[in-house]
């Protein structure tokens, strides 16, 4: 039989924020790139190809800090929703588990 370790909700917490932030730290430049063709698209002129060239464009033209401007605010609103979801995944997933076990 499998030792298992309970994680408590703070930490189940902690750790959701943590993944949170590091996927939207590592697709960011995407989301970048999304938002200028978006913005080129409202404004009614095709100025990217597609994703990739957006990104090298704005790497070109703003360097690697062009990629992550404004991440930021995304943070402060991804991390906290991330944690706050693995949390309740985690809860979930703890109380049927435990209600299946009554029942069996």
């Amino acid at each position: 039989m499998v030792k298992q370790e309970n994680t408590g909700n703070i930490e189940t917490l902690l750790i959701g924020s943590l993944a949170g932030a590091l996927s939207s730290t590592a697709t960011f430049p995407l989301e970048v790139a999304r938002k200028h063709m978006q913005v080129g698209a409202v404004i009614g002129r095709v100025v990217y190809k597609n994703r990739l060239h957006a990104l090298i464009c704005i790497l070109e033209k703003e360097g690697l800090a062009g990629w992550y401007r404004g991440i930021g605010p995304s943070c402060l609103k991804l991390v906290p929703a991330a944690g706050i979801s693995f949390m309740c995944y985690e809860a979930c997933k703890t109380i049927l588990s435990e209600n299946n076990n009554e029942e069996a």
